[in-house]
């Protein structure tokens, strides 16, 4: 064997599998849900001071989350195990301020453990976010827990240990300087009961456990396209991909408003899945414990919308060459690998060879509405720059040009990043990669249309 037809060493830094996992979930859904869903506003912090007795989510049904979720394409469901105002969702013994003081199934109820469960046997990722802010102690301190820190740390090793595996934890960075706690041994802990799972840390955390840790993207909503996962940390490159959150409805908590419509949940896709990331879509259920009928519908044609995209592919199979050949000429980098639907084998170059054009022949002139791309990440970031070029009568046309590719980039004609685009009917396309970092290594070429 050729030596070039080894394969390629990984470019660091690299997503772990936590991270990976992450990646290829693509959608996981935000559920906000506790005191604020009882106490309606505009205002989604709460006070800490909200009357327990009247949490009675008298119809909720965890299996009804799950099964909304999977409607909608979602892989997970994280959920919020304490909001701001301190009400805990599940049995903790380190506060009276939680489903224990409810007549909600005669304090018995446990909310985390029954999402938990109905995950884990749908196969559905599930994750916590346990708020650094807490106005009930804030108020009222602890009997038992002298400092927060201790109070919070408690908090979490209870969710830890007891509700089995979690794929994410989310960690809410508002105020998180000013509270002075212990992060590395929040980390620490981490690490050693949950070591498959990945943390949004809000920077908190990413020094203690780097190889798992999720970043702010600055705001809520959607982020801006050339993500890039490679960010320096304290003179370190780690990967550190951006993850966006989105409300879907109400103001985090349900508030009696319906959910977005299709388009928006449409564009927010595009810009989080379409840009590279995992987006966390926030679908807040009602007083009653159930996600609302109408958005489940909505959600339905979402998936249906994303299948669509990625189902419309008229590459698919098709001829495929490279005009600058592959790694050691070996048939296992070949130019076919970016349309035979696998996403792990991938067309490659030789180290070194940090360009490359990828040419697909559609077989007749097709109607193009969008491409969709994908570099093979689990050996590191490389594209740095690209372009995308369709053949029309003869003639080689540029239509498209980015930087970053990433674990996934979708470009749709009309639509967030390509609103001033429209595709022309062609009968051949090339990817064209300008500049890597490393030799590209792209496992999907994909258009959408026909």
């Amino acid at each position: 064997m050729s030596i070039w037809a080894q394969s390629p060493a990984p470019y660091l830094p690299i997503p772990n599998a936590a991270q990976m996992r992450w990646h290829k979930a693509e959608q996981l859904m935000f559920v906000h849900f506790g005191m604020k869903t009882f106490y309606p506003s505009n205002d989604h912090m709460g006070h800490g001071d909200e009357d327990p007795q009247k949490f009675f989510p008298s119809k909720f049904d965890a299996d009804q989350w799950v099964s909304a979720a999977r409607t909608g394409g979602f892989k997970g469901i994280v959920i919020t195990s304490k909001h701001h105002d301190g009400f805990c969702n599940w049995q903790t013994q380190t506060t009276d301020h939680g489903v224990k003081a409810s007549a909600w199934k005669n304090g018995k109820g446990d909310i985390v453990k029954e999402v938990s469960d109905a995950c884990h046997k749908s196969g559905m990722q599930f994750g916590v976010y346990v708020s650094i802010i807490d106005k009930h102690f804030e108020r009222f301190g602890s009997p038992v827990y002298k400092t927060y820190g201790n109070y919070y740390f408690a908090q979490i090793e209870e969710l830890s240990k007891h509700y089995g595996k979690i794929d994410q934890y989310w960690f809410d960075g508002f105020n998180a300087d000013s509270l002075k706690m212990d992060y590395p041994k929040i980390g620490r802990m981490i690490a050693h009961e949950q070591p498959e799972a990945a943390v949004y840390d809000s920077k908190v955390l990413v020094n203690t456990i780097p190889d798992r840790c999720l970043a702010w993207p600055g705001n809520h909503g959607g982020i801006q396209p050339d993500q890039d996962y490679r960010q320096l940390i304290n003179g370190t490159l780690r990967w550190y991909p951006n993850e966006p959150s989105m409300i879907w409805q109400g103001n985090w908590f349900h508030n009696g408003k319906p959910a977005v419509d299709l388009r928006q949940m449409q564009d927010d896709y595009l810009s989080s899945v379409g840009y590279g990331v995992t987006g966390l879509m926030n679908v807040a259920p009602n007083s009653d414990g159930l996600i609302d009928q109408a958005t489940v519908q909505t959600l339905k044609a979402l998936k249906k919308w994303v299948d669509q995209l990625h189902h419309q592919n008229p590459a698919l199979f098709k001829k495929a060459k490279s005009l600058t050949g592959c790694r050691g000429n070996s048939s296992k980098y070949a130019a076919d690998k970016v349309n035979d639907n696998n996403y792990d084998t991938y067309f490659a170059t030789n180290d070194g060879v940090t360009t490359a054009t990828i040419e697909i022949e559609l077989g007749k002139p097709q109607k193009i509405d969008g491409f969709i791309l994908q570099e093979y990440i689990p050996l590191g970031q490389r594209v740095e720059s690209y372009g995308i070029e369709c053949r029309v009568n003869g003639k080689w046309t540029p239509v498209f040009s980015g930087q970053k590719i990433g674990y996934k980039r979708i470009i749709l004609a009309g639509r967030v990043s390509a609103r001033d685009l429209k595709f022309p009917v062609a009968d051949a396309v090339r990817l064209v990669i300008l500049k890597a970092g490393a030799a590209p290594l792209i496992n999907n070429f994909q258009v959408i249309g026909g």
